[in-house]
């Protein structure tokens, strides 16, 4: 019957242990909303957005995440990210800032955050929101994405229309840029 016992309690300790952690980890009433975690983007503009919907103070970083090797720094893509995602990536990894981060406190029960990076170069990119409370990190948020070059295919693409197809084209070209 004791042993019973105790391995219900085993049991029990090691299901609310769990989702204590997993409740930790991210705060609820903060979400990235833009980009899409581990996502591709072909475009030299970043725009991050968050929502936020409750009266929080947030720290929005960005980073260009990239592979070091000795001084040596290199460009990581869309492979490296997923060896990322999988805990298979090996090499050394290093974060250069992009612009500084910015705070942003909100009364409201809804409001969001956004923010636009121009001139992008093609790599890896790491997006990091962090809940201050009492000028403490309480809660942090990552968000990867991948930046790619625009391919000459796609360009050729929209340099070949004439008439309706032209007109068509530079609208939406105007919305999109």
């Amino acid at each position: 019957m004791k042993k019973c016992i105790r391995t219900f309690i085993l049991i029990l300790t090691l299901v609310f242990s769990s989702l204590t952690v997993s409740f930790a980890a991210a705060d609820q009433d903060v979400t990235i909303v833009n980009p899409v975690s581990y996502s591709s983007i072909t475009s030299s503009n970043l725009l991050i957005s968050v929502k936020i919907t409750a009266p929080k103070t947030i720290r929005v970083s960005a980073y260009e995440v990239k592979k070091t090797v000795g001084d040596v720094e290199t460009a990581l893509g869309e492979s490296d990210m997923k060896a990322i995602l999988d805990g298979t990536f090996s090499g050394t990894i290093g974060y250069k800032p992009v612009g500084s981060a910015e705070n942003f406190s909100s009364a409201n029960k809804l409001s969001f955050y956004t923010k636009k990076l121009e001139n992008i170069n093609p790599g890896l990119y790491l997006i990091k929101v962090e809940t201050i409370y009492q000028n403490k990190v309480v809660y942090s948020s990552r968000s990867y994405v991948t930046i790619k070059s625009k391919s000459s295919e796609e360009s050729k693409l929209f340099d070949s229309q004439s008439g309706t197809g032209a007109f068509l084209q530079n609208l939406i070209k105007s919305i999109f840029n």
